[in-house]
């Protein structure tokens, strides 16, 4: 159906210019004729969610896939690195019905579109694809890769760690009060008086051992004349035992530490209260984070060889264990996985196990990086390796014998072997004497 007004026009130009043959003004305009039969807003309304939830994903931004750009009309008529796909003489044989139609290319690639969705384009693009002047196309957010360049690695986190200039507010020569009190100033705040000695050793005993002081103790702290005896009482709970055991629980919730396998069976992890004694150990001990960091990551690697080096080293078996995975590839890639994200969680404050499966979305971590670092824990032997019905639970245990033990208990083993068989001999000789005399008789 033609629109009466250009009758009108068809009228007003054959008084001007005489006859005018009709089809020549419907050739000459045939998208404006068609587009309107489109309501004001079909766009709005039809198109424009299926551009945003199926097109702008792809293309949109200053780099859109394929170079073509569909969140504008300019975009759309430009076409992209393929071609126009858009034919405003034809649009009824435009490359993007084709495209939705899986006829040619096919878009979307994750799967074609409802039919009344493509015959929704479909109508729109053959109306010449009216996109009002004040409709656009949102892409959707999408968080940027971060690029490891100078910028990115500028983040605080990242930086050397520098020794800062220390306030001198107080009377006092810990730096640690110097700081406390900037930062009471800084908020408008004034230091709380001096806590009664009953208090003090209530939050002495507390904060360093997890366990509160004895009525006695509480006394004979109350009762010391002694000006630095807070002092004592502190170095006293440093070399508690109890301080490794208090201390120590908060390492071992960081490394996942559990003495059972989890999955539905959740047997006992063998071993495992070693790791657990090591920790405690090091608190006491005051062992140095460096040290600390080292033994549990590449213990079996350091020399000379220690005890304590090798046991540190359960820190890479603290995991889950699966004892009957359903897909043992998975459940090793699993295994590594957890190592990884433990140990950058633990020592780098950081979840490099988002990239995984792809370029980290927050911090300069790629996925190749990911893997480059898993490759470092990739040799490491998963817990029940090869043997019996496919599992031997003893395949992944390491003797923490010092290696002169381990010589000398291979001579021993040596020795014992050679004796059976210097017995094992011996009687064989005395059965060849002995049973040609024994008529009857059996040996």
């Amino acid at each position: 159906m033609v629109n009466p007004r250009y009758f009108r026009a068809f009228s007003l130009t054959r008084s001007v210019a005489g006859v005018v043959p009709i089809f020549w003004l419907l050739c000459c305009f045939p998208n404006s004729v068609a587009a309107q039969e489109l309501p004001a807003d079909f766009f709005s309304k039809k198109i424009k969610p299926i551009l945003e939830a199926q097109c702008a994903k792809c293309h949109s931004g200053e780099e859109p896939k394929g170079d073509l750009n569909l969140t504008s009309h300019a975009g759309l008529t430009k076409g992209g690195e393929s071609g126009a796909v858009f034919d405003k003489d034809a649009p009824g044989d435009s490359a993007l019905i084709s495209a939705v139609k899986y006829e040619d290319y096919k878009m979307p690639p994750s799967g074609q579109l409802p039919a009344e969705q493509i015959a929704l384009i479909e109508r729109w693009i053959k109306a010449g694809a009216p996109w009002p002047d004040d409709q656009t196309i949102e892409a959707p957010q999408q968080h940027a890769t971060p690029k490891v360049n100078q910028q990115t690695r500028a983040f605080w986190s990242f930086k050397p760690l520098k020794r800062p200039d220390v306030p001198d507010l107080v009377a006092s020569d810990s730096p640690i009060d110097q700081f406390v009190a900037a930062g009471l100033a800084e908020a408008s705040l004034k230091s709380n008086g001096r806590a009664a000695r009953q208090t003090l050793i209530r939050r002495a005993y507390y904060d360093l051992t997890g366990l509160p002081p004895t009525p006695q103790q509480v006394a004979d702290f109350v009762a010391d004349p002694d000006e630095n005896a807070f002092e004592k009482l502190i170095d006293r709970l440093l070399d508690s035992p109890h301080y490794g055991e208090k201390w120590g629980r908060h390492w071992l919730d960081l490394v996942r530490f559990a003495e059972s396998n989890s999955y539905e069976r959740d047997a006992t992890k063998p071993h495992a209260w070693r790791y657990r004694d090591y920790v405690i150990k090091s608190f006491n001990q005051d062992k140095p984070y460096d040290v600390f960091i080292r033994q549990q990551i590449a213990g079996d690697e350091m020399s000379p060889w220690k005890r304590d080096q090798i046991i540190a080293t359960g820190f890479l078996r603290l995991g889950i264990w699966d004892d009957e995975p359903a897909d043992t590839e998975q459940a090793l890639y699993d295994d590594l996985d957890d190592v990884m994200a433990t140990t950058s969680q633990a020592f780098l404050g950081l979840t490099v196990n988002c990239a995984r499966c792809h370029d980290h979305k927050l911090d300069p971590i790629s996925q190749k990086d990911y893997y480059s670092m898993l490759s470092f824990f990739a040799g490491m032997h998963r817990f029940g390796g090869p043997g019996r019905n496919g599992r031997n639970f003893d395949f992944a245990k390491v003797s923490i014998a010092p290696p002169a033990e381990r010589e000398k208990l291979d001579q021993e083993k040596q020795k014992h072997r050679k004796k059976i068989d210097d017995i094992k001999k011996e009687m064989r000789e005395i059965e060849k004497r002995v049973k040609p005399v024994l008529a009857g008789g059996q040996i």
